[in-house]
């Protein structure tokens, strides 16, 4: 996974749409409005894949997967709410490229489950005679 690292314009770009969106949702603004917001992160995912390295798999799978969810928010029949949703997964989406990255760059994400831990019962057959 190691081909995940998308650009950090690319993810202020998707904070910055979210936030917006949101906005939206709370003061109650028009779908339109919504939905534009959406097509900027689509438009910036799609500069990111053409930047993109064909060896680079995993990113490429990562910014499809995203176009996707921006296509899904950018519907017209969309309420503002579903978009802002729509939009927050994709940022999650991304994020969670950024943070697999990391973890395989041994990073400092570590899993909350401790190492199990081996143990020797002792009697029965294992003892000599």
């Amino acid at each position: 996974m190691s081909g995940c690292n998308l650009s950090a314009d690319l993810l202020r770009t998707a904070r910055s749409v979210v936030e917006a969106a949101t906005r939206i949702v709370e003061t109650g603004g028009s779908a339109v409005h919504a939905a534009l917001l959406a097509s900027q992160l689509y438009e910036a995912l799609k500069l990111e894949l053409r930047a993109s390295q064909r060896q680079e798999s995993a990113k490429i799978g990562l910014l499809a997967a995203a176009i996707d969810q921006c296509r899904r928010a950018a519907r017209s029949n969309t309420r503002p709410a579903i978009i802002a949703a729509e939009l927050g997964a994709t940022l999650a989406l991304l994020e969670s490229g950024s943070i697999l990255r990391l973890v395989a760059n041994g990073g400092a994400v570590r899993s909350s489950r401790p190492r199990p831990q081996l143990r020797v019962i002792v009697g029965g057959l294992s003892r000599s005679a």
